[in-house]
């Protein structure tokens, strides 16, 4: 069932986006990952892996939204509630480097090397498709309460998983290092708005006080007061949209843009490395697979 789904994706891209628009993507994606002729064992995997490219990680200059984000927009009113769900599963589809740990009857565990979670992963042929310790490129997307692949992968050799395990980390230590300022941002941000409530709560007092004051030396303190109170709620009001714009562009800008930036480049970089490898078996693996 899933499989159709990307099926009927992929075969919509045919008929309804402009083929001119498709060699233009590919030119920039081959860029990193190299020029694929049809005579590559790995020819219609490859092609596969920059059509998921194509819809789930590329952006037209300017543009927030993939190009699948955009198909769901356009349509969102011509296709059945069925077909948007599965859709937008897609579009929140987890590519990475993954790892296989344990090999099931119709399932594997496989562990994101850039985030370093496990996932549990639906998969009928997983013994014939993969042994434990692979490393690979591929994506997993949530479908009715359910992991799955897309079906497309870039296996990379045993022989490489050191050199790929070292990128990988550099990544998951800028990540972590993201999440440990978002944390802060959201910590502060807290903070601020309790001092805002406690400001409110004053306010509130100090202008009962004030109603209930009759005019004199009293009734001008507390004015005062409150003067300055109100002074401090515009400061405090500022400083929580400050806070709440910098944890917007931490969330979009780094965590999500930024984040997904890196990854389709490393991953892409390493494609190219596998397909120089499956060409040239004479040359040593640790000649290919370096910075």
């Amino acid at each position: 069932m899933f499989k159709e789904t990307l099926e009927q994706l992929f075969e919509f891209v045919a008929q309804h986006i402009p083929s001119e628009q498709i060699m233009m993507a590919k030119k920039e994606y081959q860029k990193t990952t190299g020029e694929i002729y049809e005579d590559d064992k790995s020819y219609n995997t490859r092609m596969a892996l920059f059509l998921e490219w194509y819809l789930l990680d590329h952006y037209e200059p300017g543009a927030r939204r993939t190009v699948l984000e955009n198909m769901i927009e356009e349509n969102s009113l011509s296709w059945a509630p069925e077909r948007l769900e599965a859709y937008r599963n897609v579009s929140n589809n987890i590519q990475a480097l993954f790892e296989i740990k344990k090999i099931r009857d119709n399932s594997v565990t496989v562990l994101d090397l850039f985030t370093d979670e496990k996932y549990q992963v639906d998969e009928e042929d997983s013994k014939l498709a993969f042994r434990k310790n692979d490393v690979f490129q591929g994506r997993i997307v949530p479908h009715q309460g359910k992991y799955f692949f897309t079906g497309y992968f870039c296996f990379h050799p045993n022989k490489t998983q050191r050199y790929i395990k070292g990128e990988t980390k550099k990544f998951y230590s800028l990540q972590r290092s993201w999440k440990k300022e978002l944390m802060k941002l959201e910590k502060d941000l807290l903070g601020i708005q309790k001092s805002h409530f406690k400001n409110s709560k004053s306010i509130e007092k100090i202008k009962t006080k004030i109603e209930r004051t009759d005019l004199g030396k009293k009734r001008d303190t507390l004015t005062g007061k409150l003067v300055g109170l109100e002074e401090e709620k515009a400061k405090i009001e500022a400083r929580i949209q400050q806070t709440g714009r910098d944890i917007e562009y931490l969330k979009l800008e780094k965590i999500k843009f930024e984040g997904c930036r890196l990854i389709s480049e490393l991953l892409n970089k390493l494609a190219y490395m596998n397909l120089k490898w499956e060409r040239s078996r004479q040359i040593d693996i640790s000649d290919i697979y370096k910075n």
